[in-house]
């Protein structure tokens, strides 16, 4: 519906007086990635080199963050430095968020080398029992996984993975059955000042993560630098902390949020991700604009929790046996022939973006249409002349670029507080 628009237009059409652009990355652009991957591979931080780590008839198992950018060159730098090595069998294993041209793309790409694998986190065959998590409850684990000699996360290289509670794991929860995701989502909603566990630090330990891929992204989303090393030494590269106290740049009243990519890059995954990390930069009560070039409808069940007052916790603990009609009607979460827990990736994204919106004004320009950001709750925005009469309003405009990039990976509650 709309034209796709890139980053700088949008910037070349705010007309407050003050513009902030804050620092989402690298600012450089790898050109040879595949290349830049073997390199970070041969010399890893506070590890041998990979194929050092492997011996012959070794399960080697990938997993992989799809909105890594420029991803197939990534894995193709990994798999041309597994060559070396006398691995049996290579297995990527995808986060489910991953879309079907992603998936099709990399099969397409590998099928003669690896084999890949889309997360099922409801499907018992495709899980493998871990252990028990901090709290004593089982963890199963994608089984590519769990049966792997060694097992080597790829991901984009998140800050508020870095600064915030997030250990880096590269596999949890993501590539857990869904009843551990639930108790995952639900531990981001406890106040902030009970502490935490740690059950991405634990699953990393009992599973083996050793060392792993991060890709850094710069403002254009493309590939900024990889870097591979231990989990320890991956947050130190990439951490960029900014803190309460810092008074440059400062927050502003109005912040524009771009998604950079490819169509993987604009999901409603990230969106979420992008309206998070935006808010840390935001005036309280002020006006988040997220840019993005989304053209897939959000889910009947994503409409359904922003338009609902039910909590997550109503959601979870719902009668089992109510009706087929009720079920679809509320989008009430239900057990899979397994056991386990429907998993619905609109938990996550609601209450990311329920979050904001109750503490900050949120308007969304998409290639879908105004009723379908009204329908989630939000404001809409349709073009470049809106937003620049959109801005005239506010003194002070912030522009935050690759912004599914900025925050973390697991989007944590964002109050006034933060954003002071």
């Amino acid at each position: 519906m709309n034209p796709s628009t890139n980053a700088a237009q949008v910037a070349d059409k705010i007309a407050a007086s003050e513009i902030w652009q804050y620092e989402t990355g690298f600012h450089q652009r790898v050109g040879d990635v595949a290349n830049a991957t073997r390199n970070a591979l041969r010399a890893p931080t506070d590890f041998p080199p990979l194929t050092a780590a492997i011996a012959p008839g070794d399960q080697i198992a990938l997993a992989v963050d799809p909105n890594v950018p420029d991803l197939c060159n990534v894995i193709r730098g990994v798999l041309l430095e597994l060559e070396q090595a006398d691995a049996e069998t290579i297995d990527i294993v995808l986060w489910d968020e991953t879309s079907d041209e992603i998936q099709k793309q990399l099969e397409s790409e590998f099928e003669t080398i690896a084999h890949v694998i889309r997360h099922d986190s409801q499907k018992r065959d495709l899980l493998r029992y871990l252990g028990a998590d901090v709290d004593a409850d089982p963890i199963y684990l994608n089984r590519f996984l769990a049966d792997a000699d060694l097992v080597l996360p790829i991901l984009a290289a998140r800050p508020g993975d870095a600064v915030g509670d997030n250990e880096l794991s590269g596999v949890y929860p993501m590539l857990a059955d869904s009843n551990t995701r639930m108790r995952h989502q639900k531990s981001l909603l406890q106040p902030a000042t009970k502490k935490k566990t740690s059950n991405e630090s634990h699953v990393g330990w009992m599973l083996g993560v050793q060392v792993m891929v991060a890709v850094a992204v710069n403002p254009d989303g493309d590939v900024g630098g990889v870097f591979a090393g231990t989990p320890e030494a991956t947050r130190r590269w990439f951490e960029r902390p900014r803190h309460n106290d810092d008074d440059f740049p400062p927050s502003a009243s109005l912040v524009i949020a771009t998604l950079e990519g490819t169509k993987q890059q604009n999901s409603w995954a990230n969106l979420a991700r992008a309206v998070t990390a935006a808010a840390t930069h935001t005036e309280p009560g002020g006006t988040i604009v997220l840019w993005s070039q989304i053209d897939d409808s959000p889910s009947d069940r994503l409409v359904l929790r922003l338009s609902s007052d039910r909590e997550l916790d109503e959601l979870e603990h719902d009668d089992p046996q109510d009706s087929a009609e009720e079920l679809g009607d509320q989008s009430l979460l239900g057990k899979s022939e397994d056991g386990f827990t429907i998993w619905d990736d609109s938990i996550a994204i609601a209450d990311a973006i329920d979050r904001v919106r109750s503490e900050y004004r949120v308007l969304l320009h998409s290639k879908l249409g105004t009723e379908v950001a009204e329908s989630l709750g939000l404001g809409a925005i349709e073009s470049l002349d809106a937003l620049q009469h959109l801005s005239k309003s506010f003194d002070s405009c912030g522009i935050l670029r690759a912004a599914q990039y900025a925050g973390s990976t697991f989007d944590l509650p964002v109050t006034e507080s933060d954003s002071e």
